[in-house]
């Protein structure tokens, strides 16, 4: 399965401060490492959120954290750039052993990792995260 989506804009310093409250608490409430995701229905949308990170929706209320081979040519800041991403899998499943996030002139970051995120947590460690910054 592929998906692609128009490119995103590049980010400025308030979108990138929204985008690392954004990954930790992804991070922070997402669960164990699965190997494999099977998807029932097309994906919803993606967000490069960190250097190697992509939150993948599934729906508007279950997201998968994906983390992608740390290295020069996997980078948020090329994945922005790109024209489109999109999530290469077999047999509509994203997977550790052969997945891999999609940029533009064929760019291929490997997935290394997948987690599912407790959306309704990180969106409420988001707000939190927020409104402290704020303070």
């Amino acid at each position: 399965m592929a998906i692609a989506a128009p490119a995103i804009a590049l980010n400025s310093d308030a979108d990138d401060s929204k985008d690392a409250i954004k990954l930790e608490a992804a991070r922070a409430n997402a669960a164990d490492p699965v190997k494999t995701v099977r998807f029932i229905r097309a994906i919803d949308s993606y967000e490069v959120i960190g250097g190697t990170s992509v939150l993948v929706w599934e729906t508007n209320t279950k997201a998968w954290l994906v983390e992608v081979r740390a290295g020069e040519s996997c980078q948020a800041r090329h994945l922005d750039r790109s024209w489109a991403v999109g999530l290469e899998a077999a047999y509509d499943t994203m997977n550790t052993s052969n997945g891999y996030v999609v940029g533009r002139d064929r760019m291929r970051c490997k997935i290394t990792e997948i987690r599912e995120v407790n959306v309704p947590a990180m969106r409420e460690a988001q707000r939190t995260a927020q409104m402290a910054s704020t303070d």
